[in-house]
């Protein structure tokens, strides 16, 4: 657990962030269209990076992993700009080319990446509703994060089979996008779930003083 600022949990400037990252999760679902052997991705990851970024820096002071999650969304910015636009060779017959390009780094890196931001995200939002006794947001942030772990580790066990067996790749077509879309909008949904939680523990802290009648 890192350090926490919990008056930070109650500010409006808390409620605006998450609400801002549940929007940048829309963008990290890969949906591409492709023209001949070029495929563009219609949903760039690099602008969902860019709200995580803007929105984390309107909350540094709430928890002591923030700056190094903000750090790590930067480097994503960068990274997901090479990913904007894929080119395919086409396959000839069934020989299959399991060289490593430059492109197939950078996609790991930015991956790696990921899983390190949604991971501590995650956390950061388990510490917050440890703190204001939310034990529902706390288990849904712990089994969204282990979640979306094992929805990569899936994904990239299906992209090894297929560079051995190419028709494992249709399992990813097929299968992975609507889960893809599952695991986002679960974590979407978590976002939207803090937001609330902070809403209603600002609500909460006004009530708190005692203005109340007796």
């Amino acid at each position: 657990m890192g350090l926490l600022n919990r008056e930070i949990i109650h500010s409006q400037g808390c409620i605006r962030a998450f609400e801002r990252i549940f929007w940048a999760f829309l963008f990290f679902v890969d949906f591409r269209i492709g023209i001949n052997n070029v495929n563009v991705d219609i949903l760039p990851d690099f602008i969902g990076w860019i709200l995580m970024a803007t929105a984390l820096g309107w909350i540094l002071q709430l928890h002591s992993d923030i700056k190094g999650i903000r750090t790590l969304t930067f480097c994503l910015i960068f990274l997901s700009i090479f990913e904007l636009i894929e080119m395919r060779k086409q396959p000839t017959g069934f020989s299959v080319n399991i060289s490593i390009t430059p492109l197939a780094v950078i996609g790991m890196i930015a991956g790696i990446l990921a899983i390190i931001v949604i991971w501590k995200l995650c956390g950061v939002i388990i510490d917050m509703a440890t703190a204001v006794d939310n034990l529902l947001i706390k288990q849904r942030a712990d089994f969204r994060r282990k979640l979306y772990i094992g929805f990569i580790i899936a994904i990239c066990a299906v992209l090894g089979l297929s560079l051995i067996f190419p028709p494992f790749i249709i399992i990813t077509v097929i299968v992975g996008l609507p889960l893809a879309i599952v695991v986002f909008c679960l974590l979407m949904g978590l976002m939207k779930g803090t937001a609330k939680m902070c809403q209603q523990s600002k609500s909460e802290v006004i009530v708190e003083p005692g203005t109340e009648a007796e």
